[in-house]
């Protein structure tokens, strides 16, 4: 018995298509020619069958991903020893080979012979799909250990995909221009033998084993999904029905199916648009923009949006949309926290900016009002707290308003804060950033302060609850002992979801901020 990979065969001149439906399961005998996935391409669906009869040990592929050809989609246990595929496509999976070097702490290098292996495409966190914009290494290249490979683009960020072992490189799988997902294979490696000290079984393995944003684990394999499975957000329906749905300008992620194997008919299709029909006030926003011709009045230049613009403001109109603002304004008065900041700076030859102290006093303040540092549960249920805290930052870049997060603000000192900052700020800049830099905010603050104006509304950063805005600080008079006083004024907008925080307490929040800011007893031990 031997365990042999199948690949994605020729596809024509279609580079990339989507997995509509799975025929087989795992455990299943198969003849050769026998259909194991169906793919669908925008003008046809096609079969592919197995080339080799034995017995299904594993599949590669889940309904709606995007392959193209040289991919491997299926691991077929047969009687006899003869490979189909090439020795470039001689890799096995993490759950039988135990390589990942990244995702356990007891495994030991041995001394081994040359082996193939696959690297797959890490978790990319909220991102369904980037782009490969950048190849940084070549066939037959000796590579080390974290040396980057491809570089891919999302919305947000550029990030860097390096190997995750050292070795030489025998194929790459993608090309610039490419769309890539998370588990997609992306070059073969000639490397070292990686095993553990103690082998554990199969079952162990497969249990340890979780999604992990650590780049490049070794082939990590997808949770196996039922043969056939209509998965939310996706739609398996024929190129006919596809066609109809077009000209109906019908969203067929948003059509209920009940063909067979769950595929969307025709009669889906009348059905949905019936309803439609019958009931156009179902509920939702419109989103509409006048057609205008704007060159009846002078001339106009018209430019697309970006991909980041256009990200951007379906983020925001659905925050708008879903989430119940309501702001909360005041003044802080941190002459002394300028003042002291100012001393420091000269004793110690630094440049920490007023932001850092303001992040790290609003670190300290959300230990006391832990609702502020939590999120409603996905079915609005319940409340979840978050026992850390990690502040996001806005940054203002050339591509648009970026915010990456410092994790565990409230443990940093407020010069590892501002070291903090700086470094996010360059990244964000440079498009530099890392995805997991981009996830995990618990509050973000919005800093206007280099700018201008007085208050404004910041608009929340889901799942978040809470954002607090800054704006330019400014001389304010105030009457102290009878004497009146110039002081330097921070005008704060707290801005917060209505359906968590109630007002007397973002109020009390807000209110104790100010205060905390006020006191120079909260930032003279800053290192």
């Amino acid at each position: 018995m031997s365990i042999e990979i199948i690949n994605i065969p020729d596809l024509g001149e279609v580079e990339e298509v989507e997995v509509i439906e799975i025929s087989v399961d795992v455990g299943q005998e198969v003849e050769n020619e026998d259909t194991i996935i169906v793919l669908e391409s925008d003008k046809a669906a096609m079969e592919i069958p197995a080339s080799k009869q034995g017995k299904i040990s594993k599949l590669l592929v889940n309904i709606g991903d995007k392959v193209t050809e040289g991919m491997p989609f299926l691991e077929i246990e047969t009687q006899d020893g003869e490979k189909e595929i090439s020795s470039e496509d001689k890799s096995k999976t993490i759950e039988e080979k135990n390589v990942s070097s990244e995702e356990t702490n007891d495994i030991s290098v041995e001394p081994g012979t040359p082996e193939l292996i696959t690297l797959n495409i890490p978790d990319l966190g909220e991102v369904d799909e980037v782009e490969v914009i950048e190849i940084s290494s070549s066939v037959n290249k000796e590579v080390g250990e974290d040396e980057p490979i491809v570089v891919l683009e999302s919305d947000k960020a550029a990030m860097e995909i390096p190997a995750s072992v050292p070795g030489v490189i025998k194929k790459i799988h993608v090309k610039v221009g490419d769309k890539v997902k998370e588990g997609m294979p992306f070059i073969d490696i000639e490397t070292i033998s990686v095993r553990k000290e103690a082998v554990p079984t199969k079952e162990d393995v497969s249990k340890n084993i979780e999604p992990t944003s650590q780049v490049n684990s070794v082939q990590k394999s997808k949770p196996q999904q039922q043969s056939v499975q209509h998965k939310a957000g996706k739609s398996h329906a024929g190129p006919a029905v596809r066609k109809l749905a077009r000209e109906f300008g019908v969203d067929l992620k948003l059509v209920t199916p009940t063909g067979p194997k769950g595929r969307i008919l025709k009669e889906d299709l009348h059905v949905y648009v019936s309803n439609k029909l019958n009931n156009p006030d179902q509920g939702g926003i419109q989103v509409s923009q006048p057609d205008i011709d704007y060159s009846k009045w002078g001339e106009i230049e018209t430019k697309p949006l970006s991909k980041f613009q256009k990200t951007a403001s379906d983020n925001l109109h659905s925050s708008w949309v879903n989430i119940p603002h309501v702001t909360q304004h005041d003044e802080a008065n941190i002459t002394d926290l300028l003042d002291f900041r100012k001393k420091a700076n000269s004793e110690h030859s630094l440049k920490i900016s007023p932001l850092a102290y303001i992040i790290k006093i609003t670190a300290e303040t959300l230990k006391d009002f832990p609702e502020f540092n939590s999120s409603l549960s996905a079915n609005l249920q319940d409340l979840v707290y978050k026992k850390y805290i990690n502040i996001g930052i806005a940054v203002d870049t050339p591509n648009g308003l970026i915010v990456p997060n410092i994790k565990n603000t409230d443990k940093l000192n407020v010069r590892e804060i501002s070291d903090e900052v700086f470094r996010l700020a360059k990244a964000a800049k440079d498009r530099k950033l890392k995805v997991e830099e981009l996830k995990g905010a618990t509050f973000t603050i919005s800093s206007l302060s280099g700018i201008g104006g007085k208050f404004f509304t910041p608009i929340i950063n889901p799942p978040e609850v809470g954002i607090l805005g800054l704006s330019k600080t400014f001389e304010g008079l105030s009457l102290e002992n009878e004497k009146v006083e110039v002081n330097m004024m921070l005008p704060m907008s707290l801005s917060y979801d209505h359906r968590v925080i109630n007002g007397a307490y973002a109020a009390k929040f807000i209110s104790k901020l100010s205060e905390n800011l006020s006191n120079s007893d909260n930032y003279k031990e800053i290192f």
